[in-house]
């Protein structure tokens, strides 16, 4: 059963309608809509308010968003421009360092404040890393 489905189906079965599940989340109707029908994927922090919110295990939600990140953001990236010399070097990090792809693929549920916070971190980091690798 789809993440859509599950969400639609935990709120059907407590007989609650989009507006109230909206206001327990602070979130317009809309976006429950959109989540519900399949159009828009949740960040991994809203659907764990959906399981704090219908009092299910966060794994039930969560294995389907994974699913669902892994046929969308991966392909999508990875197809976007294939001639580009930079995606080339990331395939091949990914490659050779398969244990980046799951730190990676939760970027994927951040928002973009968050994703570029985490980005001046690993630029931070590696900008050390550089500096110690020069004075060994």
């Amino acid at each position: 059963m789809s993440l859509a489905d599950k969400l639609k189906e935990l709120r059907n079965v407590r007989n609650w309608k989009q507006e109230y599940v909206a206001e327990l989340m602070r979130i317009d109707r809309s976006t429950i809509s959109r989540y519900e029908n399949g159009k828009s994927i949740p960040p991994y922090q809203i659907v764990l308010q959906f399981a704090d919110i219908f009092g299910v295990d966060k794994e039930y939600l969560i294995e389907e968003l994974d699913e669902m990140l892994k046929n969308a953001n991966t392909s999508y990236v990875l197809k976007e421009n294939p001639e580009d010399l930079d995606m080339e070097m990331i395939r091949r990090l990914l490659a050779q360092t398969p244990s980046l792809k799951e730190p990676l693929l939760e970027l994927a549920l951040f928002d973009n404040w968050t994703n570029e916070y985490i980005a001046g971190i690993l630029k931070a980091v590696i900008k050390e890393h550089k500096k110690f690798r020069r004075m060994t």
